[in-house]
């Protein structure tokens, strides 16, 4: 009877024992992912994109936090909310400022801009200062833009949506739209693909009719959540300083386009 009291005292033993190792693991992992700081972006050509692609944003999150282990995935907008919902990223890194700040983030300060400018094959755009100058006009623009709390309810113009930019330009290629709405980065780096074959480049308005500010926003429950978003707004502050951060959002003219010249062909041979 001894013996059998004390088999079943030391089966029980062993198997809290087991049972609290498989407890620990997931807390020792918890605290080992909590080292690095997952982000996350939607995926928009040279703004965020995956590796060995051009990606101003991924550049500018990840040089802001040299001094921290940082990954930023660029996925599509179901993947972004679904892994910010579920803990699988702590973040998001794409915050326009056309949009509400979400209660439960904690947000930095603006660290880059988005200038959109209207563009056309219509010199008499260079001119144009206000969207209301394009008054019931159909205006294509790209979905990331027409998807936020500010455009939806601008009603001056009517909005032709597209996917992404490539959608953009191949309206106003078409002649659906005469006028398209976009970042003014892509609509230089697009023009690059017009100079390349002797054609003239899209008009642009001399100034930018919106000017979309870019923010990382933090999730709350985050540990230190506050202290991370202080250190980044500290270090793009410095950043800013210098040369090297706003070039990042500046085209050079004198370097290549940075679009994927692959997509724009059947545009360019029809133009």
């Amino acid at each position: 009877m001894i013996k059998t009291r004390f088999a079943k005292l030391i089966a029980g033993t062993i198997k809290i024992a087991i049972i609290s190792s498989f407890i620990a693991v997931p807390t020792l992992l918890s605290a080992m992912q909590q080292d690095t700081l997952s982000l996350v972006g939607n995926r928009v050509a040279t703004l965020i994109d995956t590796e060995g692609n051009p990606a101003r944003a991924n550049d500018a999150i990840l040089k802001a936090f040299s001094e921290k282990s940082v990954t930023v995935t660029a996925t599509t907008q179901a993947w972004s909310g679904s892994g910010l919902r579920n803990g699988k990223f702590q973040g998001y890194i794409d915050h326009y400022s056309l949009n509400q700040e979400k209660p439960n983030y904690v947000y930095s300060q603006p660290y880059a801009s988005v200038k959109l400018h209207i563009a056309s094959t219509y010199e008499k755009v260079v001119d144009m200062k206000k969207i209301e100058k394009l008054y019931r006009q159909r205006v294509g623009i790209e979905n990331r833009f027409a998807n936020t709390d500010q455009m939806r309810g601008e009603r001056s113009v009517s909005w032709a949506r597209a996917p992404d930019f490539l959608g953009n330009i191949q309206q106003l290629a078409g002649q659906r739209v005469d006028y398209i709405l976009a970042d003014k980065y892509m609509l230089d780096e697009f023009n690059k693909l017009l100079l390349a074959i002797d054609q003239e480049p899209l008009y642009l308005s001399a100034s930018p009719v919106f000017s979309v500010d870019l923010t990382l926003g933090i999730n709350q429950n985050v540990s230190g959540a506050a202290a991370i978003i202080e250190k980044f707004d500290e270090s793009v502050s410095k950043l800013k300083a210098g040369d090297e951060y706003l070039s990042i959002f500046k085209s050079d003219s004198n370097e290549s386009s940075s679009l994927d010249i692959t997509l724009y062909e059947d545009i360019l041979q029809k133009w």
